[in-house]
């Protein structure tokens, strides 16, 4: 009897045991499945947020590249317009003056724009005031003679006498030597409280002004004076003509002087800028 107990307990522990394990493989399972029910729904998650991800960028790219295009059009469209003002005044100047050597290009690295133009006229001469406002006006509009001119171009009408308007510098002698350039001598000289730096080139002197009580050194506008000739060049003419410049650039100042003659008339062409002067003079016709 004590037998058949003793079986009895042990067939029901081990029916126990086997429902366990049963249990714990159907647990197991069940995690499993769970588990790889998660992972397949994480990689339709990934999926949909790189496949979103990729056409967000793809639209961001799209209005990049349109941003972009309608930056260049719209600075070539100002380009366009800038060229477009200086060609128009310029046109409607050479009805007004006709016959006057006049720039195509306004020398300009900024403001063309807002490009202002005036004239006066006479019998003896043409005086073209270049100037940048604060917006475009017409030609000789009564307001454009309150804005400081960045250049003046005047011409002096049958002209019998062109040498004494010219101021042309003969080289000098006697003095001590600077080398601007390799292949380029000029010479210096002070008075009144300033220091000359003259050198010539062809038909042209050029002479360079620097203050001494400004504490002004002649050299490197000097150097800069000829690179710019040797890259831009100055106008025609078959007789001596000079180029003046005072150190020191600012708008009104006109401290760059360039004179010169053309059949019976002298020019002159003053600037607040060297370079602006030479880029002006590069496209006269």
């Amino acid at each position: 009897m004590k037998k058949n107990r003793k079986n009895l307990a042990l067939l029901l522990l081990a029916a126990s045991l086997l429902a366990g394990c049963a249990g714990q493989s159907n647990s197991q399972s069940s995690q499993s499945s769970q588990a790889k029910s998660e992972k397949k729904a994480e990689s339709k998650a990934s999926s949909k947020s790189a496949a979103k991800s990729a056409a967000s960028s793809a639209v961001s790219s799209t209005k990049s590249s349109s941003s972009q295009a309608s930056s260049k059009s719209a600075a070539s469209s100002s380009q366009r317009a800038d060229v477009n003002r200086m060609g128009t005044l310029t046109s409607q100047l050479r009805v007004k003056l006709p016959g006057m050597l006049l720039p195509a290009a306004d020398g300009l690295g900024q403001g063309s724009s807002n490009l202002n133009i005036r004239y006066t006229s006479s019998s003896s001469q043409n005086v073209v005031y270049y100037s940048v406002g604060n917006s475009p006006l017409a030609l000789n509009d009564s307001r454009i003679a309150s804005e400081k001119p960045y250049a003046v171009l005047t011409e002096k009408k049958n002209v019998a006498d062109a040498s004494s308007l010219i101021n042309y510098q003969e080289p000098k002698t006697g003095l001590p030597a600077v080398k601007i350039a390799s292949n380029v001598t000029g010479t210096e000289e002070g008075a009144a409280g300033s220091t000359y730096l003259q050198f010539n080139q062809g038909q042209w002197s050029f002479v360079v002004r620097a203050s001494n009580v400004q504490g002004q050194k002649p050299l490197p506008t000097a150097q800069k004076l000829l690179a710019l000739y040797q890259q831009y060049g100055l106008p025609d003419t078959a007789a001596k003509s000079s180029v003046q410049v005072d150190v020191g650039e600012s708008l009104g100042s006109l401290n760059t002087v360039i004179t010169w003659a053309k059949g019976s008339s002298v020019y002159q062409l003053k600037a607040h800028s060297t370079e602006t002067a030479f880029k002006m003079l590069k496209s006269l016709n």
